[in-house]
């Protein structure tokens, strides 16, 4: 079904599409050049490339009978064949002696060319001996048009016609690309402006819909996500004993954060938009970013499920090998795009020593994510830096994340109370206040802690570290 294709999918048979569509299209325009060449040519409203090569033969034969005339100064009258035929007689050594001076614009060795024809720019050059008792005395230089253009420059419509006939597959590759992108685009976008509608309607309040329509299975994630979160915000609500404003406030806070990467998905398929008429442009960087924020806004909506997961004391973790530093330096790529237009400097310095650690991935990159964003929400300039050290003890792996900023630090005397579920300020009134009080329980899930402090130069720090085994005790597959 067309629903279950995959954005991947979809630009593989755009370049399908658009190469086949430009090879038939092509075919079918030679064919009219080809019909177009002959029909004209044999009624004679078109001069074909070779159309003076005929009066150049009768020229020859003329030359051959009137050789001696032709050694005392008598020419052929060369235009009663053509005006744009030119004619010069040369002796054995390339110099001139009679006729048009200067058709021969460049030297060549006489001996070499007597009896041969030579295609040079849009001209050709045929090269007559003149003899005397069977002796060559000189040579008769013949220049005319040998360009179809040229031929038909009394008649500008058919050089035009040729010409675009010619360069047809060109034209065809630009117009087929615009064609099928801007309808690939379009069907991308409309997913887009659904999910926002939907955001909106979050954010009014409104839980008594489902998001539905979405095509391509990238987007049908984010749509089983949404209405995921919907019934569990709904359900969320009910059971809260909580004012009308409250009950807004946090509907606002989970539509910001949803927001968030629709936006950077908008702007990279504008961006794409944009580059479409370049064939130069690799747009591969843009749809890795399209797609990790895809699985973003899928981790986004499941954070109101996963709060009532992290309070249960059994919550289970989905432990596997994971590719640590790569992790964290896709992260660091969308991170820095988020900033390109701020002055922000982005540094992530990492040091491990293994190539995989056994960890959930998932709950990881929430926490991340969450102080990451917190961070970009207050910097407005400066730096944030993430530091990523290892410390081995016996079969385990403390694994000790710093993140420091030069935002504007924390307002409270004690920062432990940014951890507590629905905690709201001033500074964070409208957001949810559950980013850091979920980090901390999954945090706590393994064996870790987290704390955060203001620094003495401004800005805030958060540290946390995490309590990992070097070896599962089962086998996974």
């Amino acid at each position: 079904m067309k629903k279950d294709k995959t954005i991947k999918r979809d630009f593989y048979l755009l370049v399908v599409k658009v190469f086949f569509a430009t090879v038939l299209s092509s075919f079918i325009a030679y064919l009219c050049l080809f019909f177009f060449l002959f029909i004209f040519t044999d009624n004679g409203l078109i001069k074909s490339t070779d159309y003076f090569v005929k009066y150049l033969d009768m020229i020859e034969e003329n030359i051959k009978e009137n050789s001696n005339d032709i050694l005392s100064g008598r020419l052929i009258d060369l235009d009663f064949y053509s005006e744009k035929i030119q004619g010069e007689v040369l002796d054995l050594n390339g110099n001139h002696l009679y006729g048009d001076q200067g058709t021969l614009e460049q030297s060549i060795n006489i001996g070499d060319v007597i009896n041969h024809e030579q295609v040079m720019g849009s001209y050709i050059y045929r090269f007559i001996p003149i003899k005397d008792d069977n002796k060559i005395e000189a040579v008769y230089v013949l220049k005319a048009p040998f360009s179809f253009i040229n031929n038909n420059a009394d008649t500008p419509g058919v050089g035009f016609v040729y010409i675009v006939l010619l360069i047809s597959p060109l034209i065809f590759f630009v117009l087929y690309l615009i064609l099928f992108t801007s309808r690939l685009y379009k069907s991308l976008f409309n997913n887009i402006n659904v999910l926002l509608y939907a955001a909106d309607k979050i954010s009014n309040g409104d839980f008594d819909f489902k998001v539905h329509g979405l095509k391509r299975l990238e987007f049908i994630r984010i749509q089983d996500s949404f209405n995921a979160m919907i019934c569990a915000l709904k359900e969320m609500i009910n059971s809260l004993s909580k004012s009308e404003d409250e009950r807004k406030i946090m509907v606002s806070s989970i539509a910001h954060d949803i927001r968030t990467p629709i936006t950077v998905i908008q702007g990279q398929m504008d961006l794409i938009n944009d580059l479409k008429k370049n064939r130069n442009i690799d747009i591969t960087p843009h749809l890795d970013i399209i797609r990790r924020n895809c699985n973003r806004m899928s981790m986004l909506t499941e954070n109101l499920s996963l709060l009532y997961k992290v309070e249960k004391p059994d919550f289970l973790m989905n432990i596997r090998k994971v590719d640590l530093k790569k992790m964290l330096n896709e992260k660091k790529q969308e991170i820095r795009t988020m900033v390109y237009y701020k002055n922000v400097k982005i540094i992530f310095d990492v040091n491990l020593s293994q190539s995989y650690y056994y960890i959930d991935e998932a709950m990881i990159l929430r926490v991340i994510d969450n102080l990451l964003y917190n961070s970009l929400r207050f910097t407005k300039d400066g730096k944030i830096e993430l530091k990523v050290r290892e410390e081995m003890t016996g079969e385990k792996c403390q694994l000790h994340f710093k993140l420091m900023d030069t935002g504007s630090g924390f307002r409270e005397k004690d920062p432990s109370a940014l951890f507590q579920a629905f905690y709201q300020n001033e500074q964070n009134k409208n957001h949810f206040g559950l980013g850091l009080y979920i980090a901390k329980k999954i945090v706590g899930n393994f064996d870790g802690k987290i704390w955060a402090y203001n620094n003495e130069m401004g800005g805030a720090t958060v540290e946390f570290y995490l309590t990992l085994p070097l070896r599962l005790n089962y086998s996974r597959k």
